[in-house]
C-alpha cells in the first residue's frame, strides 16, 4: 500500500470545500436552512481519533524498545499493523472530506447575516484533529529504509 500523500488530501479537502459551499448556497437561496453539524459528529470524529491513537501504541513501544540495544523488542503481529494502517489511511481521507465539507459551509455561513458559527467551527476542528490523527499513525507504521553501508551491502 502507498502511503497517503499530503496533495491527495488537499484535493480531497478542496473538492469537499466547493461542494459544502455550493451546497449551502443551493439550500439557502432555495429557502432551507444552512446545513449544521451536529455535535455528536464532533464527538464521533475525536473519538475515531483517539480510538486509532490508542491502536496504535503497540507500535510506539515497538519503537522505543528499538531505540534501546539491551532489550528485544516484540515485534507487532503484520495483519494487525495492515488494518491499523488501513484504518489509519481511510480515517485521514475521510477526515480530509470532513475537514473541506466544514470549510466550504463557513465559507457560506461567512456571507450570511446572522451566522451559527459554533458547530461549523467545532466540526472543523474535529475533523482536523481526524485527519493529524490518521497522518500520524499512517506514518508510526512506515517500514524504515533497509541500512547500507558506504559499498551498498546490507549492515
Amino acid at each position: 500500500m502507498k502511503p497517503t500523500k499530503a496533495i491527495a488530501l488537499i484535493g480531497y479537502a478542496a473538492l469537499a470545500t466547493g461542494s459544502g459551499a455550493a451546497t449551502t448556497f443551493i439550500l439557502v437561496s432555495r429557502g432551507s436552512v444552512t446545513p449544521l453539524s451536529p455535535l455528536n459528529l464532533s464527538i464521533t470524529l475525536v473519538a475515531v481519533a483517539v480510538v486509532l491513537v490508542i491502536l496504535a501504541i503497540p507500535m510506539i513501544r515497538y519503537r522505543a524498545a528499538l531505540k534501546d540495544a539491551k532489550k528485544q523488542p516484540k515485534r507487532v503481529p503484520p495483519f494487525y499493523a495492515i488494518r491499523v494502517v488501513v484504518l489509519a489511511k481511510a480515517t485521514s481521507i475521510a477526515g480530509a472530506l470532513f475537514l473541506g465539507w466544514h470549510l466550504g459551509v463557513l465559507a457560506a455561513q461567512l456571507t450570511r447575516p446572522e451566522p451559527r458559527l459554533a458547530p461549523t467551527i467545532t466540526g472543523l476542528i474535529a475533523a482536523a484533529i481526524t485527519t493529524a490523527a490518521g497522518i500520524v499513525v499512517e506514518h508510526l507504521f512506515r517500514i524504515p529504509p533497509d541500512q547500507t553501508d558506504a559499498e551498498g551491502n546490507p549492515a
